[in-house]
């Protein structure tokens, strides 16, 4: 059997509602010489069935019936089973534009040593309207100067050459839910990085997607990234290369000031409770407001616009 051009990985785990629309979109590109490898981490929902479905009405389709053991768990079994050079992330409740593998792939062309190409995406609230466009740098040096103060990439837009992420062991379980980050920032190290200015995908804002779940250790995974991409580039030996989970243990032990914790941890709740507000999200935002609140040394501006915006987001017109 020769190997198709590129193998589209989805991780999913109970995404019966946004489901066939992903799996429409990857299936119907305007490059068509690809294989999807669904991983089903473990779902209880109607996920399987739909799964079945599709793999009956389109041979390119494998799905992978994996334990509940994660996302990290899942994507890295992906990785495994998957046949291209070329691996383009996807998540199960975005929807990909028609062009886009062939733009990316196009783009793998002119890199060839390239570690990855991601790309902008638009993203879109209730009903599929459009809040805005994130185009990030596009040049390695510009993309992995910014890695080293956030993650400018979007995971479900980007194309992953395999070898390379497979040298470095793949995604690391304990930044689960900053796993991409980690993988970037590692991965930057080692080859370059492009992202295109070509919009390629729309993601999805609902009330189930984990970006609004487990802010705190999403916020802590990252501060850990950075704190172990710090001491490889100081030539001292990476300090998650056994850990089982990043916690706030772990980064002092790391050498993270606890200033810097708090400092990260209240200016990305409050971004995250505007962010969840403006997608109409009024639960994620109350839960980003607690994890602020419970930051020492709050300034009083600061708790006067989070109690500001615990009451927009108590309105009715936000779903709760």
């Amino acid at each position: 059997m020769s190997r198709p051009g590129v193998s589209v990985l989805i991780p999913v785990r109970d995404g019966e509602h946004h489901l066939k629309a992903a799996l429409t979109s990857i299936l119907t590109q305007d490059y068509g010489d690809l294989e999807c490898i669904v991983c089903d981490d473990g779902s209880t929902d109607g996920t399987p069935a739909i799964l079945a479905d599709a793999a009956r009405d389109d041979p390119r389709l494998r799905v992978l019936a994996l334990p509940r053991r994660g996302i990290v768990a899942a994507l890295n079994a992906g990785l495994a089973a998957v046949r291209a050079d070329w691996v383009a992330r996807m998540d199960a409740d975005d929807i990909a534009l028609p062009g886009r593998l062939r733009i990316q792939i196009a783009a793998a062309a002119r890199h060839p040593g390239a570690g990855a190409i991601g790309g902008a995406w638009r993203v879109s609230g209730p009903g599929g309207v459009a809040r805005r466009t994130i185009t990030p740098p596009t040049e390695p040096d510009a993309i992995a100067a910014a890695l080293l103060r956030h993650n400018p990439l979007g995971h479900p837009t980007m194309l992953l050459r395999r070898n390379a992420v497979m040298a470095l062991g793949g995604y690391r379980a304990a930044f689960r839910s900053a796993e991409d980050y980690d993988l970037w920032l590692r991965l930057s190290e080692q080859h370059p990085i492009h992202a295109l200015p070509d919009v390629l995908l729309d993601y999805r804002e609902h009330a189930g997607q984990t970006a609004w779940a487990a802010i705190e250790h999403r916020v802590l995974a990252e501060i850990g990234a950075r704190a172990a991409a710090r001491a490889r580039r100081a030539g001292r030996p990476d300090p998650a290369q056994d850990a089982g989970v990043i916690d706030r243990d772990w980064l002092r032990a790391a050498g993270v000031a606890d200033r810097e914790i708090v400092a990260t941890l209240t200016s990305r709740a409050l971004g995250t409770a505007q962010d969840a507000l403006a997608a109409g999200q009024g639960r994620a935002a109350r839960a980003a407001l607690r994890l602020l609140r419970a930051q020492p040394g709050l300034r009083a501006r600061t708790r006067i616009h989070a109690a500001l915006l615990w009451g927009r987001s108590l309105t009715p017109g936000m779903r709760q």
